[in-house]
């Protein structure tokens, strides 16, 4: 087999297909892929040949739970016993044009490249909705190298026409500085440093909402679509917030409109599953569970079935309000399995927490989870923070608040402790702020 077919990525009607003619679109490509990764791949091929099917099985899409899942810890067996890349990489190493590596705290990284076909594809996709063009200037706050969000949306709008600003290596002082003195159309970082920035902006005397941004793009961890979260930035920054979702391992896949913030697929290039975690099963619509994603387009590091660990939601199959048909996830991200809390027999994710810590204005955007004692009877402490030093008064009767909202939304009874302003971690140059703190004894 020479490759898979060229397909067009760029076009904006792909989002506002009709259903019926999306879902012929994907099994079109689901089959040609199938074919693709057992013709290609050993890791694939074996795979198949282990589940007792072959690409002629696969026939359209009520055929994909054939297809065996896929996990990252896979992967990094396959990268290790077949150095560097894994015999699930496709195309011919001469196609390669660009190298990344996953962010998640998970075992080793895995190392994910691009054809100059897939890489175009990335670029494609940022463009079908672009944010930013020409006479707008577009500042990036997080590191660049080897991460593939960050690099696909710098190098997406310098092609749509944007002026781009890497400025992840400055410290945040600096940032603040051009921020206040460049007057960027567009800021792209995670959520905990856009807030972070938001009180050194305060300290520095700058106030965003005068910097003339139209645009926030959160990116690179769940947050922005925390109601509490998004209002804080939303009034920070007086701009609108977009909620950007990708894998490395697969490809950028979505993000909200103006009209929701619910997270819009591109159906054309992935399929989406949502399953019960512990069962594999598929579960309702609207009912949490862990996302599973088919890459239906790559030919460098394609993925069948992959779980990704993270928790979601789908939205109903009406289209939104801005055309979109396709997939879309309820509010986002809510968490990941692998920070998922399991205490007293109940399930907790750190967004939960989240909700409740940034809707009290009294508190600081940072908040800390401590898993303490052992697993058979563990101690959850949760510290937060004021935004300035207050009377014991206020503090007592602060705490008894924000104790009685935890008890209330988490259905469980967390110790809580209200800490002094600046005792917490700040996000450190932009990156992902490690929130949940393990120390149950093993």
């Amino acid at each position: 087999m020479a490759g898979l077919p060229e397909y067009p990525i760029l076009d904006p009607k792909l989002d506002r297909m009709p259903r019926p003619l999306l879902r012929e679109l994907q099994a079109t490509r689901l089959r040609a892929m199938a074919r693709y990764v057992y013709e290609e791949t050993p890791f694939w091929r074996r795979k198949f040949d282990e589940a007792g099917i072959t690409p002629d099985d696969i026939k359209g899409l009520d055929d994909l739970p054939r297809i065996p899942f896929c996990t990252k810890e896979e992967l990094q067996n396959d990268q290790a016993e077949h150095p560097p890349f894994g015999s699930y990489a496709a195309s011919h190493p001469s196609r390669w044009v660009r190298y990344m590596a996953t962010s998640g705290t998970t075992g080793a990284p895995l190392r994910r490249v691009f054809s100059r076909r897939d890489w175009g594809y990335t670029l494609d996709r940022f463009q079908r909705s672009p944010v930013a063009g020409p006479g707008d200037i577009v500042m990036i706050l997080g590191p660049i190298d080897g991460m593939m969000g960050p690099t696909a949306s710098s190098e997406s709008m310098a092609c749509a026409g944007a002026m781009v600003v890497q400025a992840g290596l400055y410290d945040t002082k600096t940032k603040v500085g051009l921020i206040r003195d460049l007057r960027p159309t567009v800021v792209s970082g995670t959520a905990s440093y856009l807030l972070y920035l938001l009180e050194v902006a305060a300290e520095m005397g700058v106030n965003f909402r005068e910097c003339g941004i139209q645009a926030i793009s959160s990116v690179g961890e769940p947050g922005a679509a925390v109601p509490a979260t998004r209002q804080r930035l939303t009034e920070g920054w007086g701009a609108f917030v977009n909620d950007g979702y990708g894998l490395t391992e697969i490809f950028p896949l979505g993000g909200g409109c103006l009209h929701s913030t619910s997270i819009h697929l591109s159906d054309d290039m992935v399929l989406t599953e949502v399953i019960d975690p512990e069962t594999g099963q598929v579960v309702p619509r609207g009912e949490p569970g862990e996302l599973v994603y088919t890459n239906l387009v790559g030919d460098t590091q394609p993925l069948l079935r992959y779980r990704s660990r993270d928790i979601a939601r789908l939205a109903s199959e009406e289209p939104c309000a801005c055309g979109h048909t396709g997939t879309r996830l309820l509010n986002s991200i809510e968490g990941r399995v692998d920070d998922m809390i399991w205490y007293r027999g109940a399930n907790v994710f750190p967004s939960a927490i989240e909700a409740v810590v940034r809707g009290f204005t009294e508190l600081s955007h940072e908040f800390q989870i401590a898993i303490e004692g052992d697993h058979a009877l563990p101690t959850m402490i949760v510290r937060v923070e004021t935004r300035r030093q207050l009377p014991q008064s206020d503090l007592t009767g602060l705490e008894r608040k924000v104790y009685e909202t935890l008890a209330v939304a988490l259905r469980l009874h967390p110790k809580l402790h209200v800490l002094p302003p600046g005792s917490l971690p700040r996000p450190d140059g932009g990156a992902k702020v490690r929130r949940v703190i393990d120390n149950r004894k093993r």
